[in-house]
């Protein structure tokens, strides 16, 4: 069988960590990949690099309007009137229609037995959906799974009746819809075309099992960053965006420092420009700047957790899942984290690090406090976190599960 995973993204993140891991730990080694993406997507390197079987990656050519819109920033203010008016004048939903029929080529030239989109969010990336939406229509196999990873969002109320119409004809044209937490599934309520007609199931986000060092560690990042070895380090894995909170996490921090005044904190992700340019801002503002090192993405995930002492995700909003709290457990790492969207279900309070109220600055900090000072609770939270991920979290159990609902009729 030859199964086509495809999806519209512009940075690095879980999506290649989740693309990799399924195509990895597919369970039947006769099946065939193609990964079919815009050609802009970063993580396309990342992806095949990580990959231990074959699989085709195909960068399309397909006009995309985020694209377009993205092209005309040199015009200034036309290209800020482009953006806001661009669904109004319906340009938004000429390129869709225009995504519905570009993706017949694809269709033709790989002839792919199964399709499973990939999506962000929803509604998130409009090739995605018009992916579905051609699959049904000019394809005479199953009908596509679509995926997504994120919260799905309302429509704002002068897009209602154009966003009902996509919705309906892609619910017509999905097999099934599925996301990564309960939350998550829970959230496409707010589009109740889909919902009624196809109700989300979850399939947890699974990772692998990186190779442990049982007494030598990597000595190179605390170098890297110019600390004592004996330095705590905390760390979070994040896009710059600001739903990932990183002005809540440096308050918390603040307050970390005034009891462990030896501690640092890495922020590793990838952001655009303006994104970044923010972060620094708070860093600056708080002063903050011998103790937090700002750098882009780095695919080393094992060499940064096998660094860190606690891993920190400070998330203010649209958080289905929590991967990286996935990835610190899998490495024995205790993770603080934030009560948003599913990242509750991933991490639980006293199993693997602790859970705390999005707003609550304090507690958020006593909890980083509380296991920087205690060597043997770190420990102990390391551990039982990652008996939460054998148990919940396999790349193996995530695989499978997936394999039974694309393949089955």
């Amino acid at each position: 069988m030859k199964i086509l995973l495809f999806t519209e993204i512009y940075d690095c993140g879980g999506a290649d960590t989740f693309i990799s891991n399924l195509i990895n730990h597919w369970p039947h080694r006769e099946d065939e990949f193609v990964v079919a993406a815009n050609p802009n997507y970063p993580g396309l390197e990342v992806i095949e690099k990580s990959l231990k079987r074959p699989c085709k990656i195909v960068r399309h050519r397909i006009t995309l309007h985020f694209n377009f819109i993205k092209s005309t920033e040199k015009l200034g203010f036309i290209s800020k009137a482009l953006r806001v008016l661009s669904p109004i004048i319906l340009l938004r939903y000429a390129f869709f229609i225009y995504n519905i029929l570009a993706f017949r080529k694809i269709i033709n030239e790989e002839n792919p037995d199964r399709l499973m989109v990939i999506n962000g969010g929803y509604p998130g990336a409009d090739s995605c959906r018009a992916a579905g939406i051609s699959w049904g229509i000019f394809s005479d196999k199953p009908y596509s799974i679509h995926n997504f990873h994120n919260l799905t969002k309302p429509p704002q109320w002068f897009l209602r009746p154009h966003e009902y119409v996509v919705d309906r004809m892609l619910s017509r044209f999905t097999k099934a819809f599925v996301t990564v937490s309960r939350a998550s599934a829970k959230s496409m309520a707010v589009r109740p075309a889909l919902y009624r007609r196809n109700r989300p199931i979850f399939i947890y986000n699974g990772i692998d099992l990186l190779p442990e060092y049982d007494e030598v560690r990597h000595r190179g990042l605390r170098e890297e960053l110019n600390i004592p070895q004996e330095s705590p380090l905390c760390l979070i894995l994040a896009t710059y965006e600001p739903r990932k909170g990183h002005y809540f996490l440096f308050k918390a921090f603040k307050i970390v420092l005034g009891e462990v005044p030896n501690a640092h904190l890495l922020v590793c992700g990838y952001g655009f420009p303006d994104e970044v340019k923010q972060v620094r801002k708070y860093v600056d503002e708080l002063e903050l700047n011998k103790n937090v090192h700002l750098m882009d993405f780095r695919s080393d995930i094992s060499n940064l957790l096998f660094n860190t002492d606690v891993l920190l995700v400070s998330s203010q909003s649209f958080e289905s899942f929590g991967f990286t709290s996935v990835e610190a457990m899998a490495h024995h790492v205790p993770v603080v984290a934030t009560n948003i969207g599913g990242i509750p279900e991933v991490v639980v309070n006293n199993e693997g690090g602790y859970c705390v109220d999005s707003n609550d600055t304090n507690a958020f900090a006593e909890s980083i406090i509380k296991l920087l000072k205690d060597e043997n609770l770190r420990k102990e939270q390391g551990n039982k976190g990652f008996q939460r991920y054998k148990k919940y979290f396999t790349a193996e159990r995530m695989a499978k599960e997936y394999a039974v609902l694309i393949k089955s009729q």
